[in-house]
């Protein structure tokens, strides 16, 4: 189970633009398309996650776009560094979202595979106030106030 996403994707043909129109393309040659199946068919399962890492980007004045959600589904996760800050600095995760997908799976994993994520929650409370402070003309709570982030995990 700890591969099942590491493992790449191998397809016959593969969706691409061609002038200004979605085809399904083959190669002529025979050889096949890769990718990860979830990135590639917006799938992602979240039952039977055993443990998830939040890492929130510092360094861009995007809410959640640069923030990554480690994801492991066969132990722990642990830092190989004592100050861990990046992906490249972990182990035991076998996948990994951005951006908005997080709160997709965080809300998923509560739901299906019964995780705690309120520390989640906690930290993405953290990360709007990091913007309004880090960022405060981009992010005026005066005018940048619509994401509210208890009202992102309500209950489904």
């Amino acid at each position: 189970m700890s591969n099942r996403f590491k493992n790449t994707l191998y397809t016959l043909g593969d969706y691409k633009h061609v002038g200004g129109h979605i085809r399904y393309v083959t190669n002529d040659d025979g050889t096949l398309f890769s990718g990860h199946y979830h990135k590639r068919f917006e799938y992602m399962s979240t039952k039977g996650i055993t443990d998830m890492v939040y890492l929130p980007s510092r360094f861009s004045n995007h809410y959640l776009k640069d923030d990554c959600l480690l994801i492991s589904y066969s132990g722990k996760i642990t830092a190989v560094k004592s100050d861990a800050r990046y992906v490249d600095e972990y182990e035991g995760w076998d996948d990994w979202v951005w951006g908005n997908e997080i709160v997709t799976i965080l809300r998923g994993a509560r739901k299906y595979s019964g995780y705690d994520i309120e520390p989640f929650i906690e930290k993405l409370k953290w990360k709007k106030e990091y913007m309004q402070t880090e960022f405060p003309d981009p992010f005026d709570p005066n005018r940048w106030n619509s994401i509210d982030v208890d009202e992102l995990f309500s209950e489904d």
